[in-house]
C-alpha cells in the first residue's frame, strides 16, 4: 500500500508518494494550494492535479493510497473554512481516509520524523507547533501576514523594504542593502522601488517574501543592519518556543528538540545562530531537520494510518529524498 503526503505552502504545494518501506515512489510540485489566494475552488483544482500526477508517475490508482495527509496553509484558523476545506479533501480523495492539518504540522512531521518535540515553520508566513509525549499538540503564531507572521519570509521582504527607504533618504545610513536592492530593480531612481513593489511585485506575499534572499546577500556582505533584522526574527521564533513549552506538558527530565524548515532558514547560521542563544537556556536543544515537510506528511500519513515509523523507515525516507533530488 502507498501513503500520501501533501505540504501546502504560501508560494508552492508538495506532493509525495511512498510505499510501506519509505520509498518515494513519485513526487510532483505545484503552485500555492492557499484558499486565502486562490480560494477553495483553486485549492481543489490544485490538489486535483497534483494528486492525479503522482498517481500517474506511480502507476496506481487511488485506491491503492491507504492513508493521506495534507498539510494545508491556513487550516484550523477559521472554523467554517476548516468544513471546506475538508470537503474539498474529500471530493478529491474519493473515499481514501485521509487527515487535514495546518501545513505547520507536515514541517513538525518533517523536521522530528513525527517524534515529540517543537518545529518552527519560517517560510512565506510562520508559525510554531509541537507534540509533547502524550500526543498532544499546539500551535502558536500563524497568525497572517497582517496580524502576525514575524520572522517569516514576507516579514523579512518588508523589512528589506522599509529599510532601504530610510536609507535611502537619509534616515539612516547607507549600508551593503541599499545598492543591492538598486542592483537587484536597476533602479534609476530611489523612489522607483515604490512601483517595483505595488506594480512588479503586486504587493503579493510569495513576491514580497522573495526579498528575503537579498537581505540574505547583505548578511553576507556583513551588513550590520541585516544581521540585526536576522536577529530580531530570532527573537520572534524564540518567543514561539516559549510559548510552546508552557502550553506542552513535556517531561521535565528531557531536553526538548526543537527544529525547523521554511525558505527563512536557508540563511543558516544567520538566524540559528542567535536563536540558539536565546532557546537553549530553556531546556532545549536546536537540532537540525530529520526529513523535509512534504516527506513528513507521507511519512504522517502512514502513522495514522496505524502502522508505527520505525528508524528503519525514517532513515529510508531520508536517503530516498536525496536520491530524488540530487
Amino acid at each position: 500500500m502507498y501513503y500520501l503526503g501533501v505540504d501546502g505552502g504560501g508560494t508552492t504545494t508538495a506532493f509525495l508518494l511512498i510505499d510501506d518501506k519509505g520509498t518515494i515512489v513519485s513526487h510532483k510540485m505545484k503552485a500555492t494550494c492557499h484558499y486565502v489566494q486562490v480560494g477553495i475552488d483553486g485549492l481543489q483544482n490544485t490538489l486535483n492535479d497534483g494528486i492525479a500526477e503522482v498517481l500517474k508517475e506511480a502507476g496506481i490508482v487511488l485506491s491503492d493510497v491507504k492513508y493521506a495527509f495534507l498539510g494545508l496553509p491556513g487550516y484550523g484558523e477559521q472554523l467554517a473554512d476548516m468544513t471546506r476545506i475538508e470537503e474539498a479533501v474529500r471530493n478529491v480523495l474519493q473515499g481514501v481516509p485521509f487527515t487535514c492539518g495546518n501545513d505547520v504540522e507536515a514541517g513538525w512531521a518533517g523536521s522530528l520524523a513525527c517524534q515529540p518535540g517543537i518545529n518552527i515553520v519560517g517560510g512565506t508566513g510562520s508559525i510554531g507547533y509541537g507534540k509533547d509525549q502524550s500526543g498532544h499538540g499546539a500551535r502558536a503564531g500563524g497568525w497572517g501576514y497582517y496580524c502576525g507572521d514575524e520572522g517569516s519570509g514576507y516579514w523579512l521582504g518588508k523589512k528589506v523594504i522599509a529599510l532601504f527607504a530610510k536609507e535611502a533618504d537619509g534616515r539612516e545610513d547607507k549600508t551593503a542593502l541599499y545598492e543591492i536592492v538598486r542592483n537587484k530593480f536597476e533602479l534609476a531612481r530611489d523612489f522607483d522601488l515604490i512601483t517595483v513593489v505595488y506594480e512588479d511585485l503586486g504587493m503579493k506575499r510569495n513576491r514580497v517574501a522573495r526579498l528575503a534572499l537579498l537581505l540574505h546577500e547583505a548578511a553576507k556582505q556583513g551588513d550590520p543592519k541585516a544581521l540585526e533584522i536576522y536577529a530580531e526574527a530570532a527573537y520572534e521564533f524564540s518567543l514561539v518556543v516559549k510559548a510552546l513549552i508552557k502550553r506542552l506538558d513535556f517531561k521535565r527530565d528531557e531536553t526538548i528538540p526543537v527544529s525547523y524548515s521554511g525558505g527563512v532558514f536557508k540563511a543558516g547560521d544567520y538566524i540559528l545562530k542567535p536563536l540558539k542563544d536565546l532557546i537553549c537556556q530553556e531546556g532545549v536543544r536546536l537540532v537540525e531537520p530529520a526529513l523535509e515537510p512534504v516527506a513528513g506528511a507521507a511519512l504522517y500519513a502512514m502513522v495514522l494510518s496505524g502502522r508505527p515509523a520505525d528508524e528503519a523507515i525514517v532513515a529510508n525516507l531520508k536517503a530516498e529524498w536525496e536520491r530524488v533530488c540530487s
